[in-house]
């Protein structure tokens, strides 16, 4: 390899040929003007003649070629990156012959590993954050594309790839946009929308289940399979916003929802069951796809840590590490939204859903429902994975319903088989918002900080250890995605639907925008080098001292730096693996609600129940956490709510 200052040797000489060049060029012009004017005139050549050089190329051009390889040529060696490894030797190497001055070695106290290195007979050499811009420059050492093509590999591609797989609407760029703006720049919430669907449909699956015995296996025309039809649209319809209006009232909406998803009529359920069947070859495939995507990351992430904890590395693939532990949120929510699956065609199901119930509400059993509305469309907008903000679907009310009724035990259907237990006079309202969906905010917010404390301790005390570039972006991100949480729960309590609804929406999207901006921008200052500067190597903000050090990663080692690396990648992985194992486990054990043939479904039933009945132990612990997290929770609020009584 040649060195770098040979390339600055030639190209100063090329420079200084061009000048020359430049200068004889001028010369023979101007000799040629005053033979010119001497003589009264340029005299005419005669054919034989030789032309001079200079009048092979006119005069303008040839000066403008001359000082633009003047622009090209000479800036190159003022400013040229420095690489930080020969910056580093060459700073000890003045140290050593006693030649680097006392003002720019570091003498104030020292954090971390370096710390307890300054206490030896070798200690590091610390080099002051002036010393370092006046040995090293101020411009970032931006890394070749053999290095940053290392972090592209690892990191980069694997992210874009789980974002591809994310379920997307076709031939609707503008709302694909905005999506990914919401679900990147916005994870904590997007996740606890996603989290509250999967509840619903795990509800759903628990109470088809309950509905027959342990070993019993139905037929497929059956009270069984038209109980499962109606679970299975009512978590569909779940998905979709509800048009609640004046002239379509919530009352009137619950009921035609009632009798179009519980009514035990057989021409009803002959409908529903054709309706249902239709979803189901509809709803989106792509599980494999999302799991080989989900495994390039976890692959990903396997082979920075061992680069990272093994003997390989430098502080690059610490850094690196922590990069990919920012990110771990975004394998559970796209392994979330297979399972909160949409439909190919969400604007197609939604026109066959409004289609059935109008059927059914208008044309047969609910003559004068809707008085004044001819075509009444119950269902609005896809709501699915988090697309739609401050969402109340229909599905909580009707659960709820369901759950309160007396004898729902294990085979509760036997008991209500000749009624029509969900479609009598009763009223609960459909948009009420659940307390114990506080569970699903506090568990995404657990998975999206988990991520951002692991990167932050990662690189925080990384040396030199300090609030940096690294740590202090990361934090920026994570503090950016809990204040998007927290104004889009303000807005759902304190603002009613209208035009403070829609102002509060565009101030949403300009800070997910704005987040989403920041996150790229952390990913491609990791991948070629932006933070590689002596501002960013010096731990800086929050009043750091600023000092920089030129060692290797092995020297940090021998100081137990392995132990914030281990306990940041434990945080990070072992929250994350639990989102990822619950998401899996959900989809396994609700897939028989959604699954088209019946044998396969009733198979995945079967093995629903064997495996649940192994994990009973875990399951009990977990409900017990839940339920005592739930009463916590309605202890506070009736504690707040006698402190308001007593006040007024």
């Amino acid at each position: 390899m040649i060195p770098i200052h040979s390339h600055s040797s030639q190209r100063k000489s090329l420079a200084r040929r061009l000048r020359f060049r430049m200068l004889e060029d001028l010369r023979l012009r101007q000799g040629h003007r005053s033979r010119g004017n001497s003589q009264n005139g340029p005299k005419r050549l005669s054919a034989g003649t030789l032309r001079p050089s200079s009048r092979l190329v006119s005069s303008g051009k040839s000066l403008r070629l001359v000082l633009f390889l003047l622009l090209v040529s000479t800036p190159v060696p003022a400013t040229a990156k420095t690489d930080f490894v020969q910056c580093g030797a060459h700073v000890k190497e003045l140290a050593k012959n006693n030649s680097l001055p006392p003002e720019d070695i570091y003498t104030g106290p020292v954090k971390g590993p370096l710390g307890q290195a300054q206490n030896n007979e070798n200690p590091a050499l610390l080099l002051t954050f002036a010393a370092c811009e006046k040995h090293c420059g101020s411009a970032p050492a931006f890394y070749k594309w053999e290095k940053a093509s290392d972090t592209v590999t690892t990191w980069v591609l694997p992210l874009v790839g789980l974002v591809l797989q994310a379920p997307f609407e076709s031939n609707n760029p503008r709302q694909t946009m905005f999506l990914v703006f919401r679900w990147v720049g916005s994870p904590i919430a997007s996740m606890m929308y996603i989290l509250w669907n999967m509840r619903v449909t795990r509800k759903c699956a628990i109470m088809v289940d309950r509905s027959i015995g342990v070993n019993e296996r139905p037929r497929q025309a059956s009270s069984f399979a038209a109980l499962r039809d109606s679970l299975y649209l009512l978590s569909v319809m779940n998905q979709y916003e509800l048009n609640i209006c004046p002239r379509l009232p919530e009352h009137r909406i619950e009921a035609i929802l009632r009798i179009g998803l519980f009514d035990s009529r057989p021409e009803i359920q002959r409908i529903r069951g054709r309706v249902a069947a239709r979803i189901r070859r509809e709803r989106c495939r792509g599980t494999v796809q999302i799991l080989a995507s989900l495994g390039w990351f976890l692959v990903a992430m396997a082979i920075s840590i061992h680069r990272a904890f093994g003997d390989l590395g430098k502080n690059t693939t610490a850094h690196n590490l922590a990069l990919g532990l920012l990110v771990c949120w975004l394998p559970v929510l796209i392994a979330a939204t297979a399972v909160d699956r949409n439909p190919m065609d969400a604007h197609h199901v939604r026109t066959k859903l409004n289609r059935y119930l109008r059927e059914i509400a208008v044309t047969e059993h609910i003559p004068g429902a809707f008085p004044g509305v001819a075509e009444p469309n119950i269902f609005g907008e896809f709501a699915g994975q988090g697309r739609i903000r401050w969402h109340h679907g229909a599905a909580h009310s009707m659960l709820r319903t369901l759950e309160a009724m007396p004898e729902m035990g294990r085979g509760w259907l036997e008991i209500y088989a000749n009624t029509n237990w969900l479609t009598r006079n009763t009223y609960s309202p459909l948009l009420r918002f659940d307390s114990s969906q506080g569970l699903q905010m506090i568990a995404s917010f657990l998975i999206v900080c988990s991520s951002s404390i692991g990167a932050f301790i990662v690189s925080y005390f990384t040396p030199t250890v300090g609030l940096g570039c690294r740590s202090g972006g990361y934090t920026i991100f994570g503090i950016n995605a809990f204040g998007c949480l927290l104004m889009e729960m303000s807005a759902w309590v304190f603002l009613h639907p209208g035009k403070g609804r829609r102002v509060a929406q565009w101030v949403l999207r300009l800070c997910e925008f704005g987040n989403f901006c920041w996150l790229v921008y952390i990913i491609m200052a990791q991948t070629f080098g932006i933070y590689s500067s002596c501002r960013c190597m010096s731990s800086m903000w929050g009043g750091g001292t600023g000092y920089v050090n030129f060692e290797s990663v092995q020297y940090f080692k021998s100081y137990g730096i392995e132990r914030s690396w281990f306990l940041g990648t434990s945080i990070t992985c072992v929250v994350s693996g639990i989102g990822i194992l619950y998401v899996v486990e959900q989809w396994c054990t609700q897939s028989f609600l959604w699954t088209q043939d019946w044998d396969s479904a009733m198979n995945g039933l079967q093995q629903m129940r064997r495996w649940k009945r192994a994990t009973a132990g875990p399951r009990w612990v977990f409900a017990l956490v839940a339920a005592c997290i739930v009463k916590a929770g309605c202890w506070v609020r009736s504690i707040f709510r006698r402190e308001g009584l007593g006040g007024s």
